[in-house]
């Protein structure tokens, strides 16, 4: 899994993330980051095959190439929402409309599809996709079960305009129904989320949506453990198992994310994100194992912003 970075966006509108190469799928996180408003943030993640993502411990759509799109925007403030990313093969194919019949851009009319509360979600995706319909996920609490649809939400192209499947009263649109709708947009397909547990701690507002594949170093929301230090990323950078560029990657950092530092030392002189330095950082990874980043992705001077030497 590799950072792309993170945009400001408009309401409305997403941010047209070009970087899909062959055999890679991009998932992408929608949430409104303190000072900065909403933004998208984007992860590249190599998928050779079909992979099964999960929303919050609830089970998607497989998925391979493409977008794939989270809504994380009603999230509470200190609200994690985390995207898990399973090397598993899938015995079902991959749903996707048909090429011959949608548009390739702009707006198009769509014939809406049936949907119920309770749904299964590989099922709806399906649907969404033969109507010429892109998907996002978003997860809320909903009278129904657990990892099933709760509703969707088409955008069209009237300012303002939705329409929700199932329809919220008599007189809306529904299944059979066409609406015109935009490429740009997507429909949202909201999943039932198991419910919600009080924290034990406090959590401040400034938490960030994670998507994890093997691994990642742990960002961090809250008051560092005991012999930690709170560091903040200012470049995507590999997070390696030695203190050089020789060292394999095992994990990586984001711009604009925090991670829990345990030290710093000498190393390889690195000259990147237009600074040079010998300093890395030993940051704790989620697998409670460490890896070691160039404090050239580091904000603040590279020998204080840790104090303790390894």
């Amino acid at each position: 899994m590799t950072p792309i970075g993170i945009f400001s966006v408009d309401a409305g509108v997403e941010h047209q993330f070009s970087v899909n190469p062959k055999g890679y799928l991009t998932a992408v996180f929608r949430y409104v980051k303190p000072k900065l408003g909403l933004v998208e943030a984007g992860y590249l993640i190599r998928t050779d095959h079909r992979i099964e993502p999960e929303l919050d411990g609830q089970s998607l759509a497989a998925a391979q190439g493409g977008l794939l799109r989270v809504d994380a925007t009603e999230a509470e403030p200190g609200e994690v929402t985390r995207l898990k990313i399973s090397d598993v093969p899938q015995d079902t194919p991959v749903p996707t409309a048909s090429a011959s019949t949608c548009p390739g851009s702009g707006s198009t009319e769509v014939e809406l599809p049936e949907v119920s509360a309770g749904d299964s979600v590989e099922d709806t995706v399906a649907e969404l996709a033969a109507a010429c319909l892109n998907v996002q996920y978003a997860s809320e609490a909903a009278d129904a079960d657990e990892g099933t649809v709760s509703r969707v939400v088409v955008p069209t192209t009237v300012p303002g305009g939705e329409v929700q499947l199932p329809p919220a009263d008599d007189g809306a649109p529904g299944p059979g129904d066409k609406v015109t709708t935009d490429e740009r947009r997507v429909a949202t397909v909201f999943v039932v989320a198991p419910p919600e547990e009080p924290s034990p701690t406090p959590t401040d507002t400034s938490a960030s949506p994670t998507a994890t594949a093997t691994d990642t170093a742990t960002p961090t929301d809250t008051t560092p453990p005991a012999g930690t230090t709170t560091v903040l990323g200012t470049a995507s950078a590999p997070v390696r198992a030695e203190p050089s560029t020789a060292g394999p990657q095992v994990s990586s950092i984001a711009e604009g994310f925090t991670y829990d530092a345990l030290c710093w030392q000498h190393g390889e002189e690195v000259t990147a994100h237009g600074r040079t330095s010998d300093v890395w950082i030993q940051l704790r990874r989620d697998n409670g194992e460490t890896g070691w980043v160039t404090a050239t992705a580091i904000d603040g001077d590279p020998e204080t912003v840790v104090p303790a030497l390894c």
